[in-house]
């Protein structure tokens, strides 16, 4: 019982590790997505969101994936 309780803390502790390092991520990439459309020059609220929208359906899969361990 004891080593199944230890299995199930560490599976719990990679995986909130796991879901912290993606959350990083994605705000490193939408910063940086932030930084491309300055630098490509895209005005207009409607055309910036819509980049960012693209980033975020890049990254959402990503953290889910981090989070659930289901990588495929």
């Amino acid at each position: 019982m004891t080593e199944k309780v230890a299995s199930s803390a560490k599976d719990l502790a990679i995986s909130i590790i796991g879901l912290i390092i993606a959350i990083i991520l994605a705000v490193l990439a939408l910063g940086i997505a932030n930084w491309g459309i300055s630098i490509f020059g895209i005005t207009g609220d409607i055309p910036q969101a819509a980049a960012l929208i693209a980033v975020a359906i890049i990254i959402g899969p990503t953290i889910a994936a981090f989070a659930t361990k289901k990588y495929f």
